[in-house]
Parts: C-alpha cells; sequence; structure tokens
C-alpha cells in the first residue's frame, strides 16, 4: 500500500512540478542609482528637482522618469521600456540601443537625447530639443 501511495506521488510530482515552474513569469526589474542611491524597481522615479540617474538597461514594461528639474539621465545598456525625463531641460544619454518595445522622451522643456541604434521612438517633446541618433528610426520633435 505504501509503494502505491509513493509511486501516485512520484507521478503527480512529475506533473505538477513544470507546471509551477512555467506558471510564474519572471520580471526583469531596473537597476539605477538615483542621487547615488541604489533603487532597484520596474518603475524608477527621480525627484522634483534636478537629478542624477544611472541605470544599467531598462527591460520592457519598465520605466525611468526624471520627474521636474533639469534631469542628468544615462543608460548603460538596452532600452525596451521607457525613459523620460519630465518637465525641465533634460540631458539623456542611451549607451545601447533603443529596442522594438522602448522609447526615449524628452518631455517638456528644452532637452538634449542621445541614443544609440534606434528601433522604436526618440521624442523631444515640447521645447527645443537637440536629438540625435546612431542609426535606424529618425527622432521625432526635435529641432537640431
Amino acid at each position: 500500500m505504501i509503494r502505491h501511495t509513493m509511486r501516485a506521488l512520484c507521478a503527480a510530482t512529475l506533473v505538477i512540478a513544470p507546471v509551477a515552474l512555467t506558471a510564474t513569469p519572471a520580471y526583469a526589474v531596473t537597476s539605477c542609482r538615483v542621487n547615488g542611491v541604489a533603487v532597484s524597481a520596474q518603475n524608477v522615479v527621480g525627484t522634483p528637482g534636478a537629478d542624477y540617474i544611472t541605470c544599467g538597461s531598462v527591460p520592457n514594461g519598465d520605466t525611468v522618469n526624471g520627474q521636474g528639474g533639469a534631469d542628468y539621465i544615462v543608460i548603460n545598456g538596452a532600452v525596451g521600456g521607457t525613459v523620460g525625463g519630465s518637465a525641465g531641460g533634460d540631458f539623456i544619454q542611451v549607451y545601447g540601443s533603443v529596442t522594438s518595445t522602448g522609447a526615449v522622451r524628452g518631455d517638456d522643456g528644452n532637452d538634449y537625447v542621445r541614443v544609440g541604434p534606434n528601433g522604436n521612438v526618440v521624442d523631444g517633446g515640447p521645447g527645443v530639443d537637440f536629438c540625435r541618433v546612431a542609426s535606424g528610426n529618425p527622432p521625432v520633435n526635435c529641432e537640431s
């Protein structure tokens, strides 16, 4: 009797284990430094004033938002999510690429936006903006 119970439990484990492993998706988290403080979250947010934000990369679905003030945002990897400066004259530099799901937005103010290869959207937003992309889709709402 015990042997039959053990076989049934083993068989059930073989069926349930793969389902349990595939049922919970893994979410990427953006790892950044905001004004020198380490932040790991799906939504990284600056302060209403000027911020210095550096991140490794921004996975699909994640956001980095400088909020108000003249923000300095540097992304060292790819952008699959959204990077936005918000209000204020912002400096945004992406050393990696903007993927087909990514977006870099200067938003309000006179912004400087520079990215590597652009596979989706680079938008200076309202204001007089300086935008450069290494290759791919041209930037929009940029005066120079």
